[in-house]
């Protein structure tokens, strides 16, 4: 491969030797979808709220591990920190799969056979696997924190690797518009 875009080339084409060009048909020919094709303001706003969640899901990820890394938000504990941002990652979490769903439903080729959005549906896979585990140790550690204000080294590199894969995310969402279907 000589460049990005014939790795996402090669991707598209073996995504279009495997069992979902057919899912994909037969989503574009359920009713729903086909009510979101004719509807042609639901799709816009879907990815307008889309974005609106992961403004909102990334600005409390980094409110979070900012604070972990002692950049921001040291007039708060990290326990205040994290209650008053978590719930708004779970619930834009919540917003980014129905948008994400509708989004689906409503244009099942470009989202289904687009080597893009499987590589963002893996970053968001991931992202979610550390947010559970950064939450995990953040409850353990919770007084640890307060203490020293340096966290361990692990600690603040899955916040640094956190706000880069939420980067990559973002990155990977604004391509799926643009990669070869």
């Amino acid at each position: 491969m000589s460049s990005l875009g014939d790795l996402l080339y090669a991707l598209t084409e073996w995504l279009r030797t495997t069992p979902l060009v057919d899912l994909a048909i037969w989503i574009s020919n359920l009713p729903l979808s086909l009510s979101i094709g004719t509807h042609f303001w639901v799709i816009p706003i879907a990815q307008t709220l889309h974005i609106l969640a992961i403004a909102m899901a990334f600005g409390s990820v980094l409110m979070i591990n900012l604070r972990v890394l002692g950049l921001t938000g040291r007039s708060r504990t990290m326990a205040q920190t994290v209650r008053r941002y978590l719930p708004w990652i779970w619930w834009a979490l919540l917003v980014l799969i129905l948008t994400g769903i509708t989004m689906i439903i409503g244009e099942p080729v470009r989202e289904l056979i687009n080597p893009v959005f499987w590589i963002k549906m893996v970053l968001v896979i991931a992202a979610i696997v550390l947010s559970l585990w950064f939450q995990a140790i953040a409850r353990r550690n919770m007084a640890q924190w307060e203490v020293t204000h340096d966290g361990r080294l692990t600690i603040r590199l899955g916040a640094v690797g956190i706000i880069l894969l939420w980067c990559a995310i973002m990155v990977a969402g604004r391509w799926i518009a643009y990669a070869p279907v």
